[in-house]
């Protein structure tokens, strides 16, 4: 006979929250356990092999509205399918070790917490840790510059809070932000989330902190749903202006004017790339909503560049190849 696991427990050995499986079960009906005579939900081992797949699908950028009722067989093959990819990726970098990551850490109660906690940081990656009580000794040291990740806890979230959470994000140009919180105002939640900083409740247990970590570390080292560049970085320009005026008065055996289309589309991205980073800003939302416009402005033009470097390849104009 299988043994059977409480809600509690299944959530654990899934290395969810519990809320997100009670989430899950509601909305979705990722599962449907049977109850004991009590009415408690009883988790098989299957059931918590299936939550643990839709977990790691959901992280590897899977919706879970999309997945939640599909039989174990295709969970499992859809985590195979990236597996496979993954050795492939090892292999062609065979002998790089696993990304290492700094983490700093801002919040007395949350330092006190890990302490107390021992939970062991080389499992997510975590190398080096750097506290600080809160976000003023945070800001006012230097000593943060080389962080990967920044974890935050805050017992109230107001619009300042959020600013000054992004501003010490910034300045050490780190890759990934978690923010814990107990409450916090619509506008500042909304404002991190434009931002894309990751946002939880305050962990209650040593699963949630477990996971949030996890999450963190994911993220830092461009794992997961999400695998872009670092929060703040943005790529450099290939060809300058001049470059690109060059290359759109040549010749080339292409019989269309594709060439210097591309350049035109590439000199006003980079146009607008520029402008969005000067426009004015009146709020918190408004500076990151600009920021937005010109990262996607700088991604866009970082494809057409790559597209423009092929048809000077292929076009043999070996004199402007390097650009700018």
């Amino acid at each position: 006979m299988q043994r059977r696991y409480r809600s509690g427990e299944a959530a654990r050995l899934a290395k969810m929250p519990v809320t997100t499986l009670r989430i899950w079960e509601r909305r979705y009906g990722v599962i449907a356990p049977p109850k004991s005579e009590s009415g408690q939900r009883l988790y098989s081992e299957d059931d918590v092999r299936r939550l643990g797949l839709l977990k790691t699908l959901v992280e590897r950028g899977h919706p879970i509205g999309t997945i939640a009722k599909l039989p174990a067989a295709q969970l499992e093959q859809l985590a195979q399918n990236r597996a496979d990819s993954e050795l492939v990726q090892l292999a062609a970098g065979a002998g790089r070790p696993r990304a290492e990551i700094a983490l700093t850490v801002v919040g007395a109660a949350l330092v006190q917490r890990l302490r107390a906690e021992n939970l062991d940081l080389l499992e997510s990656g975590i190398v080096n840790m750097m506290t600080f009580d809160d976000l003023a000794e945070a800001g006012a040291s230097d000593a943060h510059d080389a962080a990967d990740a920044l974890l935050v806890t805050i017992t109230s979230l107001h619009d300042d809070v959020a600013a000054h959470i992004l501003s010490l994000g910034e300045a050490c140009q780190t890759k990934a932000i978690a923010v814990a919180y107990a409450f916090g105002t619509a506008r500042a939640i909304q404002t991190l989330r434009l931002a894309g900083v990751r946002l939880y409740r305050e962990p209650n247990s040593r699963s949630e902190l477990r996971q949030i970590l996890d999450d963190l570390s994911q993220a830092a080292r461009g794992l997961g749903a999400a695998q872009q560049p670092g929060m703040w970085s943005r790529a450099p320009r290939r060809y300058d202006d001049r470059t690109l005026t060059d290359l759109a008065t040549r010749s080339t055996t292409i019989a269309c004017e594709c060439p210097r289309h591309l350049v035109e589309l590439i000199m006003k991205l980079a146009a607008f790339e520029q402008y969005s980073d000067e426009c004015r800003s009146r709020s918190v939302e408004d500076a990151l909503l600009h920021r937005h416009l010109g990262d996607v402005a700088n991604r866009a033009l970082a494809m057409l560049e790559a597209s423009l470097a092929r048809v000077v390849s292929e076009e043999s104009l070996a004199d402007v190849r390097r650009g700018a």
